[in-house]
C-alpha cells in the first residue's frame, strides 16, 4: 500500500474542471498579438474544454464560436450560448471543415487539446502539487487527447525528476497508449467509452511528443471500473465525471506500480460536470 494518497481536486476548479488553466494561457497568447477588438475565435468542444473557453470569453468580452458535434445534448449547447457565444452543431466529421471555414474568415482557433500554450498552462497543475506536496514519489492523471498529462508530466520533470507521472486511459480509447507503443500520434475513430471526454479519434501530436519524453507510463481502465471509480468518489462526497475518475480508478484497481514502501501518491480528479441524470445512470 502507499504510504499517503492525496486527490487534486479539480472537479471543484473554477468551471468544473481543469481545462480553465489551459484556457487561460492560450487566451493569454491569443491577445499578446491582437487586440480584443481584432481578436475573433473559433474551437470545436461538446465538453470541459467549451465551458472553459466560453467563461474566459465571455469575462474578458471576446468575441467567441464553438463549433459542436450534433450528437451532444441539446444542453451543452444551451449551456455555451448563456455565456453569449455562438454555437454551430454539426456532424462530427465536418469539425475540422467548420474550423477551417471560420479560420478563412480570419478567426484564430483554439485547438481543444494540443495547443502548446494549452499544454504549458496545465503544466501549472503539476507545480500546484509539487508545492503542496513536496514529498510525492508518484502522480497519476487521466488522458484523452494528451494535453494535461503532457502538460503535468513536464512540469514536473523538470522540477523534480525523480517523481513518477503515469497516464490513464479508457481500454476502448487507449490512443495514447496505442501511441507510445507506435512511436507516432495514432487515430483512433473507433474511440469511445462512457468517459466521453477520455476519448477523442486521435492523440494529440504535441501532447505525445511532450508525452513520450515525460511520462512513466500510460494504463488503462475498463468502463466497469471506470463507473465504480465516479461511484465510490460520490459516496464519499465528491461529485466526479466519469472522464474525470480515471485515475483514481487506476489507484483502486492496484494498476499504479509502487517501486519501493512508504511512497506518496497523488491522484488527480480532473472534473466534475456531470448531470443528475448522468451519475443516475452510473448507479
Amino acid at each position: 500500500t502507499w504510504s499517503k494518497v492525496y486527490l487534486k481536486c479539480e472537479n471543484l476548479q473554477n468551471t468544473g474542471s481543469f481545462k480553465i488553466r489551459g484556457v487561460a494561457t492560450q487566451f493569454a497568447a491569443a491577445m499578446g498579438q491582437l487586440t480584443a477588438e481584432d481578436l475573433q475565435m473559433v474551437t470545436m468542444s461538446a465538453g470541459n474544454y467549451g465551458k472553459s473557453y466560453a467563461y474566459a470569453a465571455n469575462s474578458l468580452g471576446l468575441s467567441a464560436t464553438v463549433l459542436m458535434p450534433d450528437t451532444a445534448p441539446a444542453n451543452r449547447a444551451e449551456m455555451l450560448q448563456s455565456f453569449g457565444l455562438q454555437v454551430e452543431r454539426m456532424p462530427s466529421a465536418q469539425l475540422m471543415d467548420g474550423v477551417n471555414r471560420h479560420e478563412a474568415e480570419g478567426k484564430v482557433f483554439m485547438h481543444p487539446f494540443d495547443d502548446i500554450n494549452l499544454i504549458a498552462g496545465h503544466g501549472s497543475l503539476g507545480m500546484e502539487i509539487l508545492k503542496d506536496v513536496p514529498e510525492v514519489d508518484a502522480i497519476v492523471v487521466c488522458c484523452g487527447g494528451g494535453g494535461l498529462l503532457a502538460g503535468v508530466a513536464t512540469a514536473v520533470k523538470l522540477f523534480k525528476p525523480n517523481c513518477k507521472v503515469f497516464g490513464v486511459e479508457p481500454e476502448t480509447a487507449c490512443s495514447m497508449q496505442k501511441s507510445l507503443e507506435e512511436g507516432e500520434a495514432v487515430k483512433m475513430p473507433s474511440a469511445k467509452s462512457v468517459a466521453a471526454g477520455l476519448a477523442p479519434p486521435f492523440a494529440g501530436v504535441n501532447a505525445f511528443k511532450h508525452v513520450s519524453k515525460y511520462c512513466d507510463g500510460v494504463v488503462t481502465v475498463t468502463e466497469n471500473e471506470i463507473k465504480d471509480a465516479a461511484k465510490a468518489a460520490f459516496s464519499n462526497g465528491l461529485v466526479v465525471e466519469p472522464s474525470g475518475a480515471a485515475a483514481l480508478a487506476a489507484f483502486m484497481t492496484n494498476k499504479i506500480e509502487k517501486i519501493e514502501d512508504d511512497q506518496t501518491l497523488v491522484i488527480v480528479l480532473t472534473g466534475g460536470n456531470v448531470s443528475p441524470q448522468e451519475l443516475q445512470n452510473l448507479f
